[in-house]
C-alpha cells in the first residue's frame, strides 16, 4: 500500500512538472501609434507641416498642419501633445468627407491579445473609426471637447490600418487625435515538452526510487 501511495503521489509531482508549462507571455506597448500633429518621435510639427503618421485617403497626400492663426477660438486648444491637421493649412476645403488613416505593424505580437485607445475631435463631425476596414461604430461629437474611443478586436498579424473619417459642414475644417495607444502580448515560444525517451527514463527512475523507500521501511 505504502508503494502504492508513493508512486500515486510521485507520478503526480512529475506530470504537473512536465505538463505545467508557465506562461512566458508579455504584454507590452504597441510600436508607431501616434497623435496628430507630431513627427515619428512624438515632437510638435510646426504650421503647414505634413503629418508623417496620417494618410488622407481621398487624396493621397499627407494631412497638413492647420496654422495656429486659422484656428477658431471654439476648437479644443492645441497641446503639447498633438495638434489640428487637415488637408490644407488654412483648413480648406469644406464641405467634404475626409478619411485619415495611420498605421501600425502588429508583425510579432498575438493580434488576439491587441487594443488601442484614445481621444479625437473633428470639426464638424466624427462619421466612423474603422479597423482594417471594418466599422467600430465609433464617433466624434465635434470640436469643442474630445471624445474617447477604444479598439479591442479586428486586428491582424503584420500591417493594420486605422481610419477616422471626418465630415465637414463648411467654414473651415480640421481632425485631430490628441491621445492614441494600445498594448498587445508578443508571441513567444512554447517550452520545449520532454521527448518519448526521456519520459520513460522519469518513469524508470521513479521505480527505483519507490524500489529503495520500501526496502528502507522493511
Amino acid at each position: 500500500m505504502r508503494l502504492v501511495n508513493y508512486l500515486s503521489v510521485t507520478g503526480l509531482s512529475a506530470g504537473i512538472a512536465l505538463f505545467a508549462i508557465p506562461s512566458n507571455a508579455q504584454n507590452v506597448s504597441i510600436p508607431d501609434l501616434f497623435p496628430t500633429g507630431v513627427d515619428d518621435f512624438g515632437v510638435l510639427l510646426g504650421d503647414g507641416i505634413a503629418d508623417p503618421n496620417y494618410n488622407i485617403l481621398e487624396t493621397t497626400s499627407s494631412g497638413i498642419v492647420v496654422n495656429q492663426a486659422n484656428i477658431p477660438s471654439v476648437w479644443f486648444p492645441n497641446n503639447s501633445n498633438s495638434r489640428w491637421i487637415w488637408e490644407t493649412a488654412t483648413g480648406q476645403p469644406t464641405g467634404v468627407t475626409r478619411t485619415f488613416r495611420t498605421t501600425f505593424d502588429l508583425t510579432g505580437f498575438d493580434p488576439n491579445t491587441a487594443s488601442i485607445s484614445g481621444e479625437w475631435a473633428v470639426d464638424n463631425q466624427g462619421l466612423d473609426i474603422l479597423i482594417n476596414g471594418i466599422s467600430t461604430g465609433q464617433t466624434s461629437s465635434g470640436f469643442g471637447n474630445l471624445d474617447s474611443f477604444s479598439i479591442n478586436e479586428g486586428f491582424v498579424s503584420g500591417l493594420n490600418t486605422l481610419d477616422f473619417i471626418a465630415r465637414d459642414f463648411g467654414v473651415i475644417s480640421g481632425f485631430r487625435v490628441d491621445s492614441i495607444s494600445g498594448n498587445a502580448e508578443l508571441i513567444t515560444e512554447p517550452e520545449p515538452v520532454p521527448e518519448p525517451s526521456s519520459l520513460l527514463g522519469l518513469v524508470v527512475g521513479l521505480l527505483g526510487t519507490a524500489s529503495l523507500k520500501r526496502t528502507s521501511e522493511k
